[in-house]
């Protein structure tokens, strides 16, 4: 029987710089961090109401906060509370210079079969959501630099596809959106991503347009990548 490694005990005496050094080795790299719009209902006299909602995510908060008071600290110089409102706290631990922010079904991958994904739930498209404001919507969209999102099905009857939505993170600099399409609609489909973006781009000259891949939420595959043509 194979006995336990004996504990360290005396990591408290260890210099602070290096003690430090142990808790960033221990703090995980860029995340991806799926988040998730969860409502209360509430009756009452028969009838159901939303009470009250927040943004949450089904992911693991890093353990680098849990340890002790030290690691706490020294982990929220670079996770803070994220994605709250007036009506509610953030509770969503997120590292702003590092973590992806995904919009979408969380359990949706690559390696799915498509029967699998079917069963898996709807995609949920909440781009329109966090950024409505009043009840529902969130903080810190501006904060956001790297982002994927599933496309709902309802956004492709829109002239401007989704474009208007990305456009209000104005610090994103990566994107990536999944369609659920099958891959032989793919030139078709990035024909008429490319032309929605570019009509939303030159209504609003401010935008700062990221870089944008398109991935299918169905096999995985890149389908490549849009820009906007430059000007010489």
């Amino acid at each position: 029987m194979e006995s336990s490694p004996p504990g360290f005990t005396l990591f408290r005496e260890l210099p602070l710089e290096l003690r430090l050094k142990i808790w960033s080795f221990i703090a995980p790299g860029p995340r991806t961090v799926s988040i998730k719009y969860k409502g209360l209902s509430c009756y009452s006299t028969g009838k159901g109401f939303l009470a009250a909602a927040d943004w949450r995510s089904p992911d693991p908060i890093p353990i680098v906060l849990h340890i002790c008071r030290e690691s706490r600290t020294e982990a929220l110089k670079s996770y803070q509370l994220a994605f709250g409102s007036y009506l509610h706290p953030g509770r969503i631990y997120f590292d702003f210079s590092k973590d992806t922010l995904r919009f979408g079904n969380s359990h949706r991958d690559a390696y799915m079969t498509v029967p699998e994904m079917l069963q898996s739930g709807p995609i949920d498209y909440l781009l329109d959501v966090f950024l409505g404001g009043d009840p529902c919507g969130a903080d810190d969209a501006e904060k956001v630099k790297y982002m994927i999102t599933d496309i709902d099905e309802s956004v492709y009857g829109r002239r401007a596809f989704c474009w208007n939505e990305i456009r209000l993170f104005t610090g994103l600099k990566k994107l990536t959106i999944m369609p659920r399409d099958e891959d032989e609609m793919a030139d078709e489909l990035m024909r008429g991503y490319q032309d929605t973006l570019r009509n939303v781009a030159s209504k609003h000259l401010e935008w700062v347009v990221p870089q944008i891949a398109v991935v299918s939420a169905t096999s995985g595959a890149l389908w490549g990548t849009l820009e906007l043509e430059t000007s010489d």
